[in-house]
């Protein structure tokens, strides 16, 4: 397969889609509560995916997705005593992570395809089978959402990582690498609609250094600020709700009756994040309506497409994380005048 990508408004024409468990994966949980959250979770999930990839086919893109075992069980994961193993640092051992995010782990400058991080096995192993098979060695493995191209330039994020600056510099000669420090993913952070267009959360305030002269849209207070009880509750129970056999747990079963149930008033109601994909200059897929971005978006004449992802903060992450783009069309040019 031939890849391709110079900059994030260029016409989209092949994207690669995740996919999750199916419902059937967490039949053999034994706590009603539990399984009926979790298969719900699955459902609603394949059907946002579903209707994610009925819009890539309107817009004639060619969609490739992952293949799951349907006959796979949660019950494969755990021990003779119906728990989840443990690993050799004594915590538990999780499920392996289903195909939900190839952003994470595909980055394609112009016509090359890095693979980033070790997460494009489970890509590899759905039966994608183009992907490269070489990983970046582990000593410089990161996710590649810490890296934007826009164009002639490489927007890289070194906070967490701070040698990758002078990987992606000595990798791609003919780039210009501009640093920033955000310490996690640029796309949840800002997203660059079109040339001179660029869309940010309440997370960073100036773009001088990075995207001069840029028109900066912000968005007020929203994404994780707020998810504020949510991350609390999340964050306090990393491992409990993945134990399949907990009946008698009520901790474990407050956890999901509050945690989850809390959780999907907000995911689909309150938040709108910046994690959006550009299709072209024209066009945007986004998670919900926001008055004030439909406004401005109307007054640079472009549309968006609401393409609800309604548990984006289960999985961690949106529109553009469950998405890589695999071909774009459209040359490198010189979009940013440092």
């Amino acid at each position: 397969m031939i890849f391709k990508y110079n900059a994030p408004w260029h016409p989209l024409k092949s994207v690669c889609l995740g996919d999750t468990y199916p419902e059937d994966f967490y039949r053999d949980v034994r706590n009603n509560q539990v399984r009926d959250m979790l298969q719900t979770i699955s459902r609603e999930t394949q059907e946002d995916f579903n209707y994610i990839k009925s819009i890539f086919k309107s817009l004639n893109i060619e969609v490739v997705r992952p293949s799951l075992d349907n006959q796979d069980s949660i019950m494969n994961y755990v021990d003779c005593n119906n728990r989840l193993t443990f690993d050799k640092t004594g915590t538990y051992s999780l499920i392996p992570k289903p195909p939900m995010q190839p952003r994470d782990s595909q980055l394609i400058v112009a016509d090359v395809f890095w693979a980033t991080n070790s997460d494009i096995n489970l890509y590899k192993k759905s039966g994608i089978d183009f992907l490269p098979d070489c990983v970046l060695p582990e000593s410089d493995q990161f996710d590649a959402p810490l890296v934007t191209v826009i164009g002639k330039h490489i927007i890289c994020d070194q906070k967490d990582v701070p040698g990758l600056g002078k990987l992606i510099e000595n990798s791609f000669l003919e780039h210009t690498i501009i640093p920033v420090d955000i310490g996690g993913h640029n796309d949840a952070v800002f997203a660059p609609i079109k040339p001179g267009l660029l869309i940010s959360s309440h997370y960073k305030n100036c773009y001088q250094d990075s995207f001069p002269g840029w028109e900066v849209y912000h968005l007020p207070d929203q994404s994780w600020n707020a998810m504020t009880h949510w991350r609390k509750e999340k964050h306090s129970n990393t491992t409990k709700w993945w134990i399949p056999d907990e009946q008698n747990n009520t901790d474990f079963s407050n956890f999901v009756d509050t945690w989850l149930c809390h959780w999907l008033g907000y995911a689909s109601e309150t938040v709108f994040d910046v994690n959006m994909l550009v299709i072209d200059e024209k066009h945007v897929l986004v998670n919900n309506y926001h008055k004030g971005l439909f406004e401005y978006f109307k007054k640079h004449q472009i549309e968006p497409i609401i393409t609800p992802f309604r548990h984006r903060f289960f999985w961690d992450g949106g529109i553009h994380c469950i998405t890589s783009d695999l071909y774009r069309e459209g040359v490198a040019e010189k979009y940013i005048k440092l």
